[in-house]
């Protein structure tokens, strides 16, 4: 006799288990306690008329931003920003993209130049800022010394006496500092590159250039990308280095706007007009990345 079939509802009881959110509890309380809160009271204080001199918190909306915007000092400073962030960005970019190729090519002393080419980067940024203010010294400097001694610059010459040299005195220190960066993070990637493509490459006739236009630079794009992107926020919010080498100055011509953040702070004690332009800085800032990433999918795009 067959077997009759009964079609009853089955309810199936999903389990619900609060163990992962239980494990993810801590971090996101601490990314709510240290970040979230921090950036929504930077945003409501830009709204408001505080000082750390007064007890009073009024909402006076955009005032802060209008003033802000009609400050020649304040457009000056994004300049400064912008010409200070690009040039970091070239020469570390070149600099630590060359510095891979050369240590991935695998010469007798690579294995120790890839531990020494750390140094530069696990250094704390005030202790560089310190070491190229005495390097760059009027009197004791040894790069002074150099220059004066191969009667490149005039005798009295200073590196911090005129705005252009103080400027080029900090990227030189930065730029020393942000290099590793990139050179270990290519490094790491060009490392990985397969050897079947290289291989076909030599079995091709292709040249080196041709190599690294044709196959090591697009293997390697991604993370250039990525190291570039973290580079921009990082050289963009600057303050140590140049805090410490220049202060600003001469007549504040390589303030930028992480100095100026500061000053307003805690030097003038104005909050909110700090806040207001910090919240400046991260629109500014938001919107280059989004630009670049736009671009380079439309280049991709065309290109494909």
């Amino acid at each position: 006799m067959p077997l009759q079939k009964h079609n009853r509802p089955t309810m199936i009881k999903k389990r619900i288990s609060i163990a992962p959110y239980a494990f993810i509890a801590p971090a996101l309380l601490m990314l709510i306690v240290f970040i979230a809160y921090p950036v929504l009271m930077n945003l409501i204080t830009s709204f408001q008329n505080y000082s750390l001199i007064g007890n009073r918190r009024d909402f006076i909306g955009l005032a802060n931003y209008k003033h802000l915007l009609k400050d020649a000092r304040v457009w000056d400073a994004i300049r400064r920003t912008f010409s200070w962030t690009f040039i970091n960005l070239v020469f570390a970019l070149a600099i630590g993209l060359g510095a891979a190729l050369l240590l991935s090519s695998k010469f007798t002393w690579s294995t120790l130049l890839n531990a020494f080419v750390l140094i530069p980067w696990i250094l704390p940024s005030v202790i560089t800022g310190y070491i190229f203010s005495l390097m760059f010294s009027e009197d004791a400097g040894v790069f002074t010394w150099m220059l004066k001694s191969l009667n490149i610059v005039e005798p009295t010459f200073s590196w911090f006496r005129t705005g252009a040299t103080s400027m080029a005195a900090a990227i030189i220190a930065n730029v020393w500092r942000a290099f590793p960066f990139f050179t270990l993070m290519l490094y790491a990637k060009i490392s990985s590159l397969p050897n079947d493509y290289i291989e076909a490459a030599y079995l091709e006739g292709a040249s080196g250039s041709q190599r690294f236009r044709y196959i090591t630079f697009p293997y390697i794009t991604p993370v250039l990308l990525s190291c570039t992107y973290l580079c921009f926020i990082w050289t963009f919010n600057a303050y140590d280095i140049l805090k410490i080498m220049t202060n600003g100055g001469p007549a504040e011509l390589t303030t930028t706007m992480s100095i100026m953040v500061q000053r307003e702070a805690f030097q003038f004690f104005n909050l909110s007009v700090a806040s207001a332009m910090s919240i400046i800085m991260f629109l500014l800032m938001f919107t280059i990345i989004i630009c670049a990433r736009l671009l380079y999918a439309v280049v991709r795009r065309v290109a494909s």
